[in-house]
């Protein structure tokens, strides 16, 4: 970890730099200032990041006062090739050159898009991520995956390329509803899981509505993220430790938009994958059962009950066959060996993930109820 300008620190991400503190966004000020001076910088941002946080954003960081905003859809229905072309063309109207700026202002969809976006366009140009969600600042916005959804699987096409830099303002987590807040908060859990047993636990302790509390966690979290990533940036080996709850997630968050029900977000997604890879982990042999009990007491008391039918398992394991992470037409699971202790590349079957469902859905209907 280095120091930055008074008041933020900086940890790097393959290269990449992340700046933590209240001082963050004064960094990105003096980075626009000394690297990117007489360029042309476009802030892309959703319609609720361009109304609630573009303003501070340009009030802190005033190189960006006449950056051109770009509006683009919110929500996981925008991570669409369409969204790309609309961004691709405006930028090409305005006559944006390899020099250019994109600032990526939103959370994990925003960055997902705008740093595919930015790979593509004109062969790559630099990209900024000013994450505003929970999610975003101790996940997506790191590590430099970038990509979209198609025929309703994630992240199927897609870039693994750094931007430029990622400035983590904590204050901007005042716009977030407490839904959206636990939606970055199941990656944090995810982290202290496969990395800092120190950290999921202070996690499960935090007062989560209290911005003061939640910074030095959420800063860690980044680090973690930031740390995975500058060990392996291409995902062949520890970086797939992230992984874990993602597999079977990935899949029930998928299968969730084809429901009539309420879609879930894709942390509330890997809340579920986490307490069926947890138990998995657990037939496995290689998690104690005291573990697995702690594990899914935490994660059963901060998210809802999500209906899994026994008739969409066909259709789960269908979206599972295109994770990436697969060989040999296998399923490759990144497990626990214990609470801080993951283990990549573990293979499951078919046979296993259904139980694994199973379980959780009778845990669902027989476990305790209170969510927040």
């Amino acid at each position: 970890m280095a120091a930055g300008r008074k008041g933020s620190r900086t940890v790097q991400a393959a290269g990449s730099p992340v700046v933590l503190g209240p001082a963050a966004l004064k960094a990105l000020e003096t980075w626009l200032n000394a690297e990117a001076r007489h360029v042309r910088h476009f802030v892309i941002g959703d319609e609720n990041t361009l109304r609630h946080c573009l303003p501070e954003l340009q009030g802190q960081v005033p190189p960006l006062r006449e950056a051109r905003p770009i509006a683009m859809a919110a929500g996981e229905r925008a991570k669409s090739i369409e969204v790309c072309h609309a961004l691709w063309s405006h930028l090409a109207d305005q006559a944006a050159d390899r020099q250019a700026v994109l600032v990526a202002l939103g959370g994990g969809v925003v960055s997902d898009v705008v740093g595919f976006v930015g790979a593509t366009y004109k062969r790559g140009i630099r990209v900024v991520n000013v994450p505003t969600s929970l999610m975003g600042m101790v996940d997506a916005a790191i590590g430099g995956k970038n990509g979209i959804d198609l025929d309703g699987i994630k992240n199927i096409v897609g870039t693994i390329r750094q931007p430029a830099g990622t400035y983590v303002h904590v204050p901007f987590l005042r716009t977030l509803g407490k839904r959206e807040l636990m939606n970055g908060v199941a990656e944090m859990l995810k982290h202290g899981l496969v990395r800092d047993r120190a950290h999921w636990s202070a996690v499960c302790a935090a007062p989560l509505h209290d911005l003061k509390a939640l910074e030095p966690l959420v800063q860690r979290s980044a680090e973690i993220k930031a740390g995975i990533v500058e060990e392996d940036p291409n995902d062949l080996d520890t970086r797939r430790l992230l992984n874990f709850g993602h597999t079977i997630g990935h899949a029930i968050e998928a299968r969730s938009w084809e429901s009539p029900q309420r879609a879930l977000l894709h942390g509330e997604a890997v809340a579920i994958g986490m307490i069926c890879e947890a138990w998995l982990s657990w037939k496995r042999d290689l998690l104690s059962r005291e573990a697995l009990d702690e594990i899914s007491r935490s994660i059963q008391e901060r998210y809802r009950p999500h209906p899994l039918d026994p008739v969409d398992h066909h259709r789960i394991l269908q979206l599972m066959a295109n994770d990436k992470k697969n060989a040999d037409e296998r399923f490759r699971f990144t497990l626990l060996e214990d609470i801080g202790h993951g283990r990549i590349n573990v293979e499951v079957t078919a046979a296993q993930v259904t139980a694994a469902l199973d379980h959780y859905r009778l845990l669902m209907r027989d476990g305790p109820k209170e969510a927040v």
